[in-house]
């Protein structure tokens, strides 16, 4: 693994979003949920693709506050455009957890 540069990272968006939707993405080749995210007044709404169904029902997720990267190109899947990387770890069973601040932030807050 190579060194990453400051400059690089500084070019990840990664902001504080709160799940404001979630249900089953159908057709998905993995089991997914289709978000909705708010991220500010600045960003405003984006959608996600996420692979939570194995730890979060989706209305577990509504309302929580997540850190996800914004600036990634928009990508396809199962037909859904996916705006947003809603960020997570994964567990040795393969369950995605979610990487959240522990105490509320203010929408569109950036890490950095």
């Amino acid at each position: 693994m190579s060194d990453l540069t400051w400059d690089e990272f500084e070019r990840v968006d990664m902001r504080v979003a709160t799940i404001t939707a979630a249900e089953p993405l159908e057709g998905a080749r993995r089991p997914a949920y289709k978000l909705t995210l708010d991220v500010g007044a600045e960003i405003g709404i984006r959608h996600s693709s996420a692979q939570l169904t194995a730890l979060y029902a989706p209305e577990d997720l509504v309302g929580r506050q997540v850190m996800c990267v914004v600036n990634f190109p928009p990508k396809r899947i199962a037909g859904f455009k996916s705006e947003a990387l809603v960020t997570g770890l994964y567990r040795d069973d393969g369950a995605v957890v979610l990487i959240a601040p522990d105490s509320p932030v203010p929408n569109g807050a950036k890490l950095g």
